[in-house]
């Protein structure tokens, strides 16, 4: 049979107040001199106390790390939470209209012949471009795009590298809302 409620609470606790005594111990040897001037506070101490903090916090609070996606230990990265993709998908309505995310998807594909000037397009590329999601390709204007001219749109415009993040993250966003 498993532990009771307060019991495991309980055992939480005594382990993080012995990773803290055990952190705060090694640190205080660092510092006072009882530690060799060669093993003082390094990059690697620094990592085994962050390890230390890290391992206080799951054993006080191990729920706090539930929604983490993914956690990288050589280059110390906290990637990301698994409800970001859901908090993106709830403001990109907001951010860029359906026609908007039609063009960088458009420009990703390379689909971006036979587009038709006028107004409306002019204003959603310049959106686009005051985002920073797309530039303009060789010294083109938006305003050379006329009405009722059919041009291909990546001859004058191009993605961005913040652009093709967005379009890989409204691809995400797509795909899951297909997935049952």
């Amino acid at each position: 049979m498993g532990a009771s409620g307060p019991t495991k609470i309980h055992a939480r606790v005594v382990v993080a107040i012995l990773i803290a005594f055990t952190v705060v111990a090694y640190t205080a040897s660092v510092i006072s001199g009882f530690i060799t001037a060669q093993n003082k506070i390094d990059s690697v101490n620094l990592a085994l106390i962050a390890l230390g903090v890290l391992g206080i916090v799951l054993s006080l609070r191990p729920d706090v790390f539930d929604r983490l996606k993914h956690f990288e230990m050589a280059g110390v990265k906290l990637d990301m939470l698994e409800n970001r993709l859901q908090d993106i998908a709830l403001v990109l309505p907001l951010l860029l209209q359906e026609a908007e995310r039609k063009h960088l998807i458009n420009l990703a594909n390379g689909q971006t012949a036979g587009y038709n000037g006028w107004q409306p397009l002019r204003i959603e590329l310049r959106r686009l471009r005051s985002l920073k999601l797309i530039r303009m390709r060789d010294d083109h204007r938006v305003g050379e795009i006329e009405d009722g001219w059919t041009f291909d749109l990546g001859k004058y415009v191009e993605l961005t590298e913040l652009g093709e993040r967005w379009v890989r993250r409204i691809r995400e966003i797509e795909e899951r809302d297909v997935q049952p």
